[in-house]
């Protein structure tokens, strides 16, 4: 008997937490009752061989802004490949529901990882509206954070039962603490480089501190992006340099970097619950981050510092405070491994995910 089939559509399939969880969500859904098929409205990068052999991947070229054309291009493939359910992720690919339902999909989710640049806070009207007229067409939403599904029921008017909260899940036997750690104190930060993660903050900050401690550290940015030559350039702008800056790019080595570091650092000024910061957890680190989006819900006193969005001296202040302090830097590192191993796994986001299939596809 053939297996129902899930397409899996994205904007871009690229190096990002989004696609991470989607990755590992596949990964861990092989051998179970579905198979697998991603489609990116745009294009694919390497990152596309690393899901499993047998998941194809089909991408439409859509063009910048509006292109009509690419809504016929998604029908003729749907038509082709005949999903029983079609999982979205994130405002840019919502529209092309009720496309799907003309092609004959019947089952629909649309995944709300995180906001856009263009909306950090959700108050755009024109996006409220939009979320609230494809609802008919949908299933449910997934929000993966309290925040998202709070703001989906209060301030878009999603009904209480097409709303429904997933919370993303780590491997924590992938992501776990070793007591050998980098020389000197080693603060990661790992993200795309995208306007909505804002490390020049973060590049601010890490002026700030420099000029604050004569204590020696070193901070790994990991990622890639538009944003990476004015981010350079911005480095060079304020004296940053090896071996205090150190740019690693896209690496496939993100546990073994994790481990190896201290505290983790995230300036974003939006987020849903980021997939590096549950991995920083795993690991044992401390984390300092913002306070936006879902991260409150991560993070207390106990494991780490959240500073406003945007405020530099906040942020290399907590990051003093960590580097200053060892022992509290292990402290809030043992409890954020406790809580991701409490609340977090990836084997409870699968079976939700699983869960949610089946019911959809009954």
């Amino acid at each position: 008997m053939k297996k129902p089939l899930i397409a899996h559509l994205i904007y871009c399939l690229d190096t990002g937490g989004l696609e991470r969880v989607m990755l590992n969500c596949i990964r861990q859904m092989q051998g179970q009752d579905y198979q697998h098929v991603v489609i990116s409205l745009t294009y694919a990068t390497e990152f596309a061989a690393q899901l499993p052999a047998d998941v194809a991947v089909y991408c439409l070229h859509k063009k910048p802004g509006a292109d009509l054309a690419v809504h016929w291009r998604l029908w003729r493939l749907l038509r082709e490949i005949r999903p029983d359910i079609l999982h979205s992720y994130n405002l840019a690919t919502l529209e092309y529901h009720p496309v799907a339902w003309l092609a004959g999909v019947t089952g629909h989710l649309h995944a709300e990882h995180g906001r856009d640049i263009s909306d950090p806070k959700g108050e755009n009207k024109k996006y409220q509206w939009l979320r609230r007229l494809m609802s008919p067409f949908l299933h449910c939403y997934v929000a993966v954070s309290g925040e998202l599904h709070e703001w989906l029921g209060a301030v878009v008017n999603i009904n209480a039962r097409k709303n429904r909260l997933i919370y993303n899940g780590i491997n924590l036997e992938r992501f776990s603490p070793q007591q050998q750690k980098a020389e000197p104190y080693t603060f990661i930060h790992v993200a795309r480089l995208a306007t909505v993660k804002d490390q020049h903050t973060l590049l601010h900050a890490i002026a700030i501190l420099r000029a604050q401690t004569t204590l020696p550290f070193q901070c790994w940015l990991v990622g890639d992006g538009p944003e990476r030559q004015r981010l350079q350039q911005t480095a060079t702008d304020l004296g940053l340099a090896a071996p205090e800056l150190q740019w690693l790019g896209e690496r496939q080595d993100i546990a073994e970097l994790m481990a190896q570091s201290q505290a983790f650092v995230l300036s974003s000024v939006a987020e849903g619950i980021p997939m590096t910061v549950l991995e920083a957890m795993a690991s044992g680190l401390a984390i300092i981050a913002t306070d936006v989006g879902g991260l409150p819900e991560l993070i207390s006193p106990a494991q780490g510092q959240l500073v406003p969005e945007r405020d530099a001296q906040a942020l290399a202040d907590a990051m003093l405070f960590f580097l200053a302090d060892q022992a509290a830097t292990t402290a809030a590192g043992t409890q954020c491994r406790e809580r991701v191993c409490r609340q977090f796994s990836e084997q409870a986001m699968v079976a939700q995910y699983l869960a949610l299939y089946r019911e959809i596809n009954q």
